[in-house]
């Protein structure tokens, strides 16, 4: 790699600290935390706000292993969720549904990369359980601006509570095992159990959708699939 490519991604990756490390709004009321998070730093509406962008994907770029980008990518999820309280906060509840999208990516890439360390043979147990903390925090500030958004902003917020929610606990079934991710699924049933009855029941009768959709896929590498995918070739 030449010496112009490295200077150009360690200014982005300089860029890209300065500019999630600012605050941009004024906060009167008692600050919002997630994790080691408490400033969403540049905020979407910002003309700049593609200079945050880059400087993620610089500071990931330079991560030396896929732990290390399991946690950038958790640390940019909770300022991601940061940012949509504060955007709904500044009564841009329209573009805080979008960046729910941007919000979901970032904390499916953590399960990802925390997936990927794992194949390696890393110890990431500690891992596993920030990402669970760190979760049922962003739940909680998803859950509380839920019912307070307009009714045609409100799906955007239901898909990445679900949708986030139900790829951590593929992940903890896989890494932890059932019992762990039982423990879990009770946990953030506890966290939406102050919302109102209508939005918890969508919430989980979204989430045991998503998990019996996964249950009825067939096992296509049982002998038993694999000697019918064989017969219905012959049978061409």
């Amino acid at each position: 790699m030449s010496k112009k490519v490295l200077a150009l991604l360690a200014s982005l990756l300089l860029i890209g600290v300065v500019f999630t490390a600012t605050p941009v709004y004024a906060q009167e009321e008692e600050d919002v935390a997630i994790g080691e998070v408490t400033d969403p730093g540049t905020l979407p509406d910002s003309p700049f706000y593609f200079m945050k962008t880059w400087g993620r994907a610089a500071s990931s770029f330079f991560a030396f292993n896929n732990q290390e980008k399991a946690e950038l990518a958790l640390r940019f999820a909770n300022e991601d969720a940061l940012a949509i309280n504060a955007l709904c906060e500044n009564g841009q509840c329209e573009l805080a549904e979008r960046h729910c999208e941007r919000f979901q990516e970032q904390f499916q890439r953590a399960i990802r990369w925390m997936e990927k360390a794992q194949e390696e043979g890393r110890d990431i147990e500690e891992l596993v359980e920030k990402l669970k903390d760190n979760h049922l925090r962003q739940q909680q500030v998803l859950a509380g601006l839920l019912e307070t958004v307009p009714e045609q902003a409100q799906e955007g917020f239901l898909n990445a509570m679900v949708n986030s929610s139900f790829g951590l606990q593929n992940a903890v079934r896989k890494i932890q095992g059932q019992q762990q991710m039982e423990q879990f699924q009770d946990e953030l049933n506890l966290q939406i159990s102050n919302m109102g009855e209508e939005t918890q029941l969508q919430i989980q009768e979204r989430l045991e959708a998503k998990h019996q959709g996964v249950d009825e896929v067939p096992d296509t590498d049982s002998p038993q699939q694999g000697q019918g995918q064989q017969n219905a070739g012959g049978n061409k």
